[in-house]
C-alpha cells in the first residue's frame, strides 16, 4: 500500500519553473504538471518532424522542376526534329507525286503510241486484204506456173503482179488499166512506215548529236575554266617575283622602281593584256566590283584615306595581296585587311 501511495504521489507532483533568476526582483513562480513536459515534448517532436518533413519536400520539388524544365527541352528538341520530319516527308510526298504524275503521263503517251501502231498494223491488214496478198502467198507458193522473171521482182509488187497473172486480180477490175491504185497505196503506207524509222533514226541521231554538242559544250566551259583560273595564277606569280623591288613615286616600272598603280598596270598589262588606268582612283572605276568572299587571286584591292582612293593592290589569295608599299618598304606582301579595303574590282572579265 505504501509503494503505490508513493507511486501515486509522484505522478501528481508539480514543478516549478523560475523565470528572471538572477534579477533583483522576486523570481516568478509557475507550478507545471509533469504531463505539460510530456505534451511540451511531443509538439517539439512533431514540430521538427514537420520541418524536416516540409523541407524534403521542397528539395524534392526542386528536383522535379529541374527535371521537369529538362523534360521541355528534350520535348521542344523532339517537337522540332517531328515538325523536320514532316517538312521532308510532304517533300518526299510531293516529290513523288510529281513522279507519278510523270509516270501516268509516260504511260498514257505509251498507250497512245500503241493505238497509234495499232490502227497503222489494222490499216495495213485492211490494205492487204483489199489487195488479196494473203491469197497470192497461199496460191503461188511452189506454184511451177509462175510467169517466167517473176522471181526476180520484189515483195510486195511481186506478189501482186503474180495475183494479177493468176487472175486473181485484173487491172479491168480495178479500173486502171494495167495498175492498181491499192497497190500505190500499199507502197505509201510502206513507204510510211520506212519513213516513221527513218524519223527515228534521224531523232536518234539527234539525240546523240545534242548529247555529243552538251558534253563539249561543258569540256569547253571547263577548259575555259581552268585557262581563266591559270591566267589568275600566272598574274599573281608574275607580281610576287618582284618582292623587295624599289618604291618610285610616279614610277611605271618595278624594275627599275614603280607605285602601287604603276605596279598594277604593270603587272595586269604583262600577264593579262589588261590596259588599267594609271592612278588608283581611276583604276578603281574599271573592271567588275566585287565583295572581299568572292574576291580571287588576280583581283585589285583599294583603300582610301576617307576621301579617296589613295592605293591599290593585287589580290593573291588566303586573305593576302602584293603591292608596292612606300619607299620605305618597296613592293611587299601584306595582310589585305592590314588597312580596310575600301573597294575590290575584278579586271579580268570573268
Amino acid at each position: 500500500m505504501k509503494g503505490k501511495k508513493n507511486r501515486k504521489i509522484g505522478l501528481s507532483l508539480n514543478y516549478t519553473v523560475m523565470l528572471l533568476p538572477h534579477s533583483q526582483k522576486k523570481p516568478i513562480h509557475f507550478k507545471t504538471p509533469v504531463w505539460t513536459f510530456i505534451l511540451f515534448f511531443m509538439g517539439l517532436l512533431v514540430l521538427s518532424g514537420t520541418c524536416l518533413f516540409f523541407a524534403g519536400s521542397r528539395h524534392q520539388l526542386k528536383e522535379v522542376q529541374k527535371e521537369k524544365e529538362q523534360l521541355e527541352v528534350e520535348w521542344e528538341m523532339l517537337a522540332e526534329q517531328k515538325r523536320t520530319a514532316d517538312k521532308e516527308n510532304e517533300a518526299l510526298k510531293q516529290a513523288r507525286e510529281a513522279q507519278e504524275k510523270e509516270l501516268k503521263e509516260l504511260e498514257q503517251r505509251t498507250k497512245d503510241t500503241l493505238k497509234e501502231l495499232e490502227a497503222l498494223v489494222e490499216r495495213e491488214n485492211q490494205i492487204r486484204e483489199e489487195l488479196g496478198l494473203q491469197q497470192v502467198l497461199t496460191g503461188t507458193e511452189g506454184d511451177a506456173g509462175e510467169p517466167e522473171g517473176l522471181s526476180e521482182v520484189p515483195s510486195p509488187d511481186r506478189l501482186l503482179l503474180a495475183g494479177i497473172a493468176g487472175g486473181s486480180l485484173s487491172a479491168a477490175s480495178i479500173g486502171l488499166p494495167g495498175a492498181s491504185p491499192d497497190f500505190y497505196i500499199a507502197e505509201s503506207v510502206e513507204d510510211e512506215l520506212d519513213y516513221l524509222q527513218d524519223s527515228l533514226s534521224q531523232k536518234s541521231s539527234q539525240y546523240d548529236g545534242y548529247l555529243d554538242s552538251i558534253q563539249e559544250k561543258k569540256e569547253a566551259e571547263a577548259a575555259e575554266q581552268a585557262r581563266k583560273e591559270a591566267l589568275r595564277g600566272s598574274v599573281v606569280s608574275y607580281a610576287l617575283q618582284f618582292i623587295g623591288n624599289r618604291y618610285v613615286y610616279g614610277g611605271n616600272d618595278p624594275n627599275t622602281g614603280v607605285d602601287c598603280s604603276g605596279f598594277t598596270k604593270y603587272v595586269l598589262r604583262n600577264t593579262a593584256g589588261v590596259y588599267l588606268n594609271r592612278t588608283a582612283a581611276s583604276q578603281s572605276a574599271q573592271g567588275r566590283t566585287v565583295s572581299a568572299s568572292e574576291a580571287r587571286p588576280g583581283d585589285l584591292v583599294f583603300y582610301s584615306n576617307g576621301s579617296y582612293v589613295n592605293h591599290v593592290a593585287i589580290y593573291i589569295g588566303n586573305g593576302q595581296v602584293v603591292h608596292a608599299s612606300n619607299e620605305r618598304v618597296g613592293i611587299t606582301k601584306s595582310n589585305m585587311y592590314y588597312r580596310k579595303p575600301f573597294k575590290i574590282v575584278n579586271v579580268l572579265g570573268d
